[in-house]
């Protein structure tokens, strides 16, 4: 999720989105409470068939069942999270949008972090039954679309304190939110303190995933991969998590532009090479652009970062997508599709 429009007019902060929920009466409250429980498991499981669909026209629809069910479940922090995902997917890929309003794209990363903020609000400091465990990726989210928003209103407060939400958020979960920290400031410039460290924080998430230093000149991760696992925590490092499918090679993608940006090509080559190595690589629907990045002239493309004109800075991710290519299982509506290719 890193993708950033230019928008003429500057934001001026986060509006409050006050969403009122309705009391159901006593006698009913056992039958409303299951329909409640139902309408907000619809809602879930529809931003999920659309954000796995790669159906970006369909975000309205979605947002609006989902504002629906937290009219009737105001407390369910699933759906506000969801909500603020919503948002930030619609503005990181805008130029899918075939009918932008920039209006309303102005709104999108404000309603994000309101949205991210109320989910942690409630996640972090609502009733929860015993053994309630807290959703640790939430204080990157709202920490990530914090960075975002100051720095789209150009606000160095904001970003300031975006910056410190990031920084707990990593402590706490550093498998998957040093890779929020990465994407807050990833379009940096290549010198910068900032965009040192947030490249220093893609090798900190790796080295926390193999529980040890990984090379930093010889990066190959093929020794690493018998701790791939489909649950817990570490889930997030690797291709077998059903939530993003093809993380791991987006992280790849990542890394190696990144490294490229700093002019570390040879390792960059091996960081391609290791997003071969999920067990799903073959139905990625983007890794179209990872191998056509790889086997271009690397070296030129590194001094296209080192020239002082970030007008013609290589995209670190794929070009205008922030969300689909770590999460969607399918192409693109109307692209080719990519099964079966090598």
């Amino acid at each position: 999720m890193t993708a950033r429009p230019i928008i003429p007019a500057l934001l001026s902060g986060i509006p409050i989105l006050v969403l009122a929920g309705f009391a159901s009466g006593a006698a009913d409250d056992d039958r409303q409470n299951e329909t409640d429980r139902g309408a907000s498991q619809a809602a879930i499981e529809g931003f999920w068939s659309i954000y796995h669909g790669n159906q970006y026209s369909a975000i309205p629809q979605v947002q609006a069942q989902l504002q629906s069910a937290i009219q009737r479940d105001p407390d369910n922090s699933t759906l506000y999270a969801l909500l603020g995902a919503t948002y930030f997917w619609h503005y990181g890929e805008y130029t899918r949008d075939t009918n932008l309003n920039l209006a309303v794209l102005q709104q999108d990363l404000p309603n994000a972090v309101s949205f991210f903020g109320k989910a942690l609000e409630l996640d972090y400091y609502g009733k929860h039954l015993i053994g309630y465990i807290n959703d640790d990726h939430l204080p990157g989210y709202l920490g990530i679309t914090t960075v975002h928003l100051g720095q789209q209103s150009r606000d160095p407060d904001l970003i300031a304190k975006g910056d410190q939400m990031l920084d707990f958020a990593a402590y706490q979960f550093p498998e998957f939110n040093n890779f929020n920290r990465w994407a807050a400031h990833n379009t940096d410039a290549k010198d910068s303190d900032s965009y040192k460290k947030a490249l220093d924080s893609l090798w900190q998430a790796l080295d926390a995933c193999a529980g040890t230093t990984i090379d930093r000149s010889n990066p190959d991760l093929k020794p690493y991969l018998y701790l791939q696992t489909p649950t817990g925590r570490k889930k997030a490092c690797w291709s077998e998590g059903t939530l993003a499918p093809h993380s791991f090679e987006g992280f790849m993608l990542n890394l190696g532009n990144g490294l490229v940006k700093a002019g570390h090509v040879e390792a960059a080559k091996v960081m391609y090479a290791n997003a071969k190595y999920a067990d799903n690589y073959s139905t990625w629907p983007y890794r179209k652009f990872l191998e056509d990045v790889a086997n271009s002239d690397l070296y030129a493309r590194a001094a296209l970062y080192a020239d002082n004109n970030p007008a013609n800075d290589p995209p670190t991710g794929v070009p205008n997508r922030g969300c689909s290519y770590c999460h969607a299982t399918v192409p693109e509506p109307g692209a080719p599709s990519t099964s079966g290719q090598k």
